[in-house]
């Protein structure tokens, strides 16, 4: 016969609480209860761990008994609660006898306490002998017991850092139940209940940004992916005016939960950071997958998790630089190593990889394109450029602004500003006060593929993160247009120099947009460029289509999964 237990009656939080109360009261500072007067004796400053041992042995002895009796074991705790009155009298008395007052009492009583609750441990043990372990990580959450202890005993001097450390700590006490909490509740609240099929898997993604309502091109492939069964929760930094939500794609959903505070950064950041640490452990998945990213790098979930874990490689932080110690960068880059199986979005991204000693089975799967780009069919030329502004920081605007200003001059056509209807009207004024708002104009997102098919050129503007110049750089060839970009990994990898241009930033404002202009108006004259781009610029990025990409990655999942289910990764 089973032994039920009831949520209410677990006794953990209150053993926690305990054992706060007994190291502060054993390590209390002297100042802080008067022993530190010239009048006290020097023996009486034993006071404070006697009564603190007294103290848990009782609390023990009350929280076993609460549990016996939750567990309908009525005559267990009338016999141990005897048991531990005897051996609590008797306690006192031998003190009383061994040692002065007020001292041998106390230590008589701790003993005694001491002595009850081991009889009431024993027969807790006894009545549960035939239950299954319960898994409860004790060596772990000793351990931060002995830390907590020597912490307090070091700072005990000193009033107002003994009681700063014993603030801390039941901050964490408080804080960290609540942030497992919130984020057991995220990640269940609202999702569908339903059976899944035999290729169906339950994905937990860490770190995949939340674009809220925009495109972003990593989401559109795990919408994808959704969209073939698969149910994917997404961990991720919570950001202003983006909530939980659940989107359904086909017979799957995404399910978007944020952890902790839209605001501060950092402390949005650490509530990511522990949310994730908690996730991998307490949310049923098959797989796990890690965004690696810079600055931040891997949590190295590979060691927490207990199921097959895949990390995402974008961008990496810089190497370690040889020669020198650079303990924090050495850290990221070791948590990266954890990982035994990558998915890399770019060859160069492997290749830097396998630079660093990463020996991870590495699979190069990018975000890829919009299929609608290859389906795009083919426009009248014009002497127009595009650029595409949706993701232009402050920096790429002026960027942007000072080189047209310089190349316009020099070529025919008017400079093109696709997406980000926002952006194109703040940028108009400032093209006007230039005396070009006549070879300016903002084309809606839903025209992007074909006015990029009937232009001239696509300006990428250097600057903007790899991953979406890659994108716009790839969309631009699958219309058979040349690319001007700046010079990155990514982008090299896709933009061979027989279909574009790319420049290198120097550092200096003035000398970007001066290249920039200049390499803009080389290029708008360039026609073997323009012939090559449109005869094989279709070809190189027909195998980028993201439905095909979307079926790569399903495989890598599917693969990590059976491996588990054959026995070939321990759970």
């Amino acid at each position: 016969m089973g032994i039920e237990t009831r949520p209410i009656e677990r006794p953990t939080p209150w053993l926690v609480g305990l054992g706060v109360v007994t190291a502060a009261v054993a390590t209390v500072p002297p100042a802080l209860v008067g022993l530190d007067a010239p009048s006290v004796p020097v023996s009486e400053l034993g006071l404070p761990p006697g009564v603190a041992l007294a103290l848990a042995g009782v609390g023990f002895v009350a929280l076993a008994a609460w549990r016996l009796h939750a567990d309908g074991a009525r005559a267990a705790v009338l016999v141990g609660l005897a048991g531990a009155a005897v051996l609590l009298y008797e306690g006192v008395a031998i003190g009383a006898e061994l040692g002065a007052a007020p001292l041998g009492h106390v230590y008589g009583a701790a003993g005694g306490a001491v002595a009850a609750a081991g009889l009431l441990g024993v027969l807790v043990a006894w009545r549960r002998r035939d239950l299954p372990p319960t898994g409860t990580p004790v060596r772990g959450r000793l351990l931060a017991a002995v830390a907590v202890v020597v912490l307090l005993a070091a700072t005990r001097a000193s009033v107002p850092a003994w009681a700063g450390v014993l603030a801390v700590v039941a901050l964490v006490l408080v804080a960290v139940p609540l942030l497992v909490a919130r984020v057991t509740a995220g990640v269940t609240a609202g999702r569908p209940v339903g059976a899944a099929s035999t290729t169906s898997l339950r994905v937990l993604h860490l770190g995949l940004p939340d674009p809220g309502a925009a495109p972003a091109p990593a989401v559109e492939l795990t919408r994808r992916l959704a969209a073939a069964g698969h149910r994917i929760t997404v961990l991720t930094p919570g950001r202003p005016h983006l909530a939980d939500r659940v989107e359904h794609h086909g017979t799957g959903w995404v399910h978007w939960t944020h952890p902790g505070p839209a605001r501060p950064r950092a402390l949005r950041r650490a509530a990511y950071v522990l949310g994730a640490l908690v996730a991998v452990r307490r949310v049923e998945a098959d797989v796990v997958v890690e965004e690696i990213t810079a600055p931040l790098g891997s949590l190295a979930v590979a060691h927490r998790a207990r199921r097959p874990t895949l990390a995402v490689v974008s961008r990496l932080p810089d190497p370690v630089p040889a020669g020198e110690r650079a303990p924090l960068r050495r850290l990221r880059w070791w948590a990266i190593r954890t990982h035994r199986a990558v998915i890399a979005r770019s060859p160069a991204a492997a290749a830097a990889l396998a630079a660093a000693g990463s020996r991870a089975d590495v699979t190069v799967v990018g975000t890829g394109i919009d299929p609608a780009a290859l389906r795009t069919a083919p426009q009248e030329r014009t002497d127009d450029i595009v650029v595409r502004v949706e993701h232009l920081g402050a920096g790429q605007r002026d960027l942007l602004v000072h080189a047209w200003a310089q190349a316009a001059p020099r070529v025919p056509g008017r400079l093109v500003l696709l997406g980000g209807e926002g952006l194109a009207d703040e940028l108009r004024p400032r093209f006007a006060r230039l005396g070009l708002a006549d070879r300016v104009e903002p084309a809606p997102a839903d025209t992007v593929h074909a006015r990029v098919a009937a232009a001239r050129l696509t300006v990428v503007v250097p600057g903007i993160p790899d991953a979406l110049a890659r994108v716009a750089a790839l969309e631009a060839l699958a219309v058979g247009t040349p690319v001007l970009a700046g010079d990155t990994a990514g982008v090299r990898d896709v933009v061979p120099p027989a279909l574009g241009a790319l420049v290198t930033p120097a550092g200096d404002h003035d000398a970007d947009a001066a290249a920039l202009a200049g390499a803009l108006v080389a290029l708008h004259a360039d026609r073997p460029r323009h012939a090559a781009a449109a005869a094989r610029g279709p070809a190189l990025a027909r195998p980028h289509d993201r439905d095909v990409l979307a079926g790569h990655t399903e495989d890598v999942y599917l693969a990590a999964a059976r491996a588990v289910r054959r026995g070939l990764v321990r759970r």
